[in-house]
Protein backbone atom coordinates (compact mmCIF):
# COMPACT_ATOMS: atom_id res chain seq x y z
CA UNK A 1 0.00 0.00 0.00
CA UNK A 2 3.19 2.22 0.71
CA UNK A 3 4.00 2.12 -2.58
CA UNK A 4 0.81 3.29 -4.04
CA UNK A 5 0.64 6.20 -2.18
CA UNK A 6 4.21 6.77 -3.16
CA UNK A 7 3.06 6.72 -7.06
CA UNK A 8 0.52 8.78 -6.24
CA UNK A 9 2.88 11.40 -4.75
CA UNK A 10 4.80 11.04 -7.13
CA UNK A 11 2.30 11.62 -9.97
CA UNK A 12 0.65 14.72 -7.99
CA UNK A 13 4.13 16.19 -8.09
CA UNK A 14 4.20 15.70 -11.70
CA UNK A 15 1.16 17.61 -12.59
CA UNK A 16 1.54 19.98 -9.86
CA UNK A 17 -1.23 19.16 -7.44
CA UNK A 18 -1.11 20.11 -3.89
CA UNK A 19 -3.50 17.39 -1.63
CA UNK A 20 -5.85 20.28 -1.89
CA UNK A 21 -6.09 20.60 -5.27
CA UNK A 22 -5.81 16.82 -6.11
CA UNK A 23 -8.90 16.58 -3.62
CA UNK A 24 -11.39 19.28 -5.33
CA UNK A 25 -10.85 17.67 -8.52
CA UNK A 26 -11.14 14.55 -7.77
CA UNK A 27 -14.47 16.12 -5.83
CA UNK A 28 -13.15 14.27 -2.32
CA UNK A 29 -12.54 15.70 0.97
CA UNK A 30 -9.19 16.82 1.36
CA UNK A 31 -9.13 15.71 4.98
CA UNK A 32 -9.84 11.84 3.06
CA UNK A 33 -7.02 12.46 0.64
CA UNK A 34 -4.89 13.78 3.20
CA UNK A 35 -4.88 10.70 5.14
CA UNK A 36 -3.81 8.33 1.94
CA UNK A 37 -1.31 10.13 1.55
CA UNK A 38 -0.03 10.27 5.12
CA UNK A 39 -0.62 6.63 5.59
CA UNK A 40 -3.00 6.99 7.86
CA UNK A 41 -6.00 5.42 5.80
CA UNK A 42 -5.84 3.01 3.06
CA UNK A 43 -5.99 3.86 -0.29
CA UNK A 44 -9.86 2.60 -1.14
CA UNK A 45 -11.71 1.82 -4.29
CA UNK A 46 -13.65 5.04 -4.47
CA UNK A 47 -10.15 6.79 -4.66
CA UNK A 48 -9.21 4.55 -8.00
CA UNK A 49 -12.59 4.71 -9.32
CA UNK A 50 -12.08 8.74 -9.38
CA UNK A 51 -8.40 8.68 -10.66
CA UNK A 52 -9.96 6.56 -13.48
CA UNK A 53 -12.26 9.42 -14.22
CA UNK A 54 -9.76 12.40 -13.34
CA UNK A 55 -7.35 11.85 -16.49
CA UNK A 56 -7.51 9.43 -19.37
CA UNK A 57 -3.79 9.70 -19.39
CA UNK A 58 -3.14 8.41 -15.88
CA UNK A 59 -1.74 4.51 -15.93
CA UNK A 60 -3.80 3.02 -13.00
CA UNK A 61 -1.63 0.22 -13.70
CA UNK A 62 1.62 2.25 -13.18
CA UNK A 63 -0.46 3.61 -10.10
CA UNK A 64 -1.36 0.00 -8.31
CA UNK A 65 0.98 -2.31 -9.39
CA UNK A 66 4.35 -0.32 -10.64
CA UNK A 67 3.92 -1.93 -14.06
CA UNK A 68 3.12 0.20 -17.02
CA UNK A 69 0.35 -0.99 -19.07
CA UNK A 70 1.20 -3.40 -21.53
CA UNK A 71 -1.83 -1.46 -24.08
CA UNK A 72 -1.11 2.01 -22.80
CA UNK A 73 2.82 1.32 -23.98
CA UNK A 74 1.40 -0.26 -27.43
CA UNK A 75 -0.89 2.23 -27.87
CA UNK A 76 1.90 5.32 -27.31
CA UNK A 77 4.12 3.44 -30.48
CA UNK A 78 1.66 2.57 -32.73
CA UNK A 79 -0.48 5.22 -33.90
CA UNK A 80 -2.78 4.42 -36.85
CA UNK A 81 -4.90 6.77 -38.79
CA UNK A 82 -8.18 6.86 -38.77
CA UNK A 83 -9.91 7.25 -42.50
CA UNK A 84 -13.43 7.52 -41.95
CA UNK A 85 -16.10 4.98 -43.22
CA UNK A 86 -18.78 6.37 -45.73
CA UNK A 87 -22.09 4.93 -44.83
CA UNK A 88 -24.00 3.19 -47.59
CA UNK A 89 -27.04 5.42 -48.84
CA UNK A 90 -30.31 3.82 -47.85
CA UNK A 91 -31.92 2.41 -50.77
CA UNK A 92 -35.99 3.81 -51.19
CA UNK A 93 -38.55 1.13 -50.33
CA UNK A 94 -41.89 0.96 -52.38
CA UNK A 95 -44.62 2.37 -50.75
CA UNK A 96 -46.87 -0.47 -49.27
CA UNK A 97 -50.38 -0.34 -49.07
CA UNK A 98 -52.25 0.72 -45.77
CA UNK A 99 -54.39 -1.64 -44.38
CA UNK A 100 -56.64 -0.99 -41.59
CA UNK A 101 -58.74 -3.49 -39.42
CA UNK A 102 -61.97 -3.08 -37.57
CA UNK A 103 -62.59 -5.31 -34.88
CA UNK A 104 -66.06 -5.96 -33.90
CA UNK A 105 -66.80 -7.80 -30.25
CA UNK A 106 -69.77 -9.13 -29.78
CA UNK A 107 -71.51 -9.80 -26.37
CA UNK A 108 -71.81 -13.31 -26.72
CA UNK A 109 -68.19 -13.74 -26.60
CA UNK A 110 -67.57 -13.87 -30.53
CA UNK A 111 -65.79 -11.50 -32.46
CA UNK A 112 -65.41 -10.49 -36.24
CA UNK A 113 -62.59 -8.70 -38.30
CA UNK A 114 -62.95 -6.36 -41.13
CA UNK A 115 -60.01 -5.28 -43.15
CA UNK A 116 -60.32 -2.01 -45.29
CA UNK A 117 -57.65 -1.86 -47.91
CA UNK A 118 -56.46 1.89 -49.04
Amino acid sequence: MEEIVQRLKAYMEREGHSPSSMAHALGMNRPTLVHILNGRNKPNLQLIQKLCAFDDDLDIRFILTGERSKSRSMALKEVIPVQPIKAPEPTPTPSQAVKQKLLVLNPNGTWETYTKEA
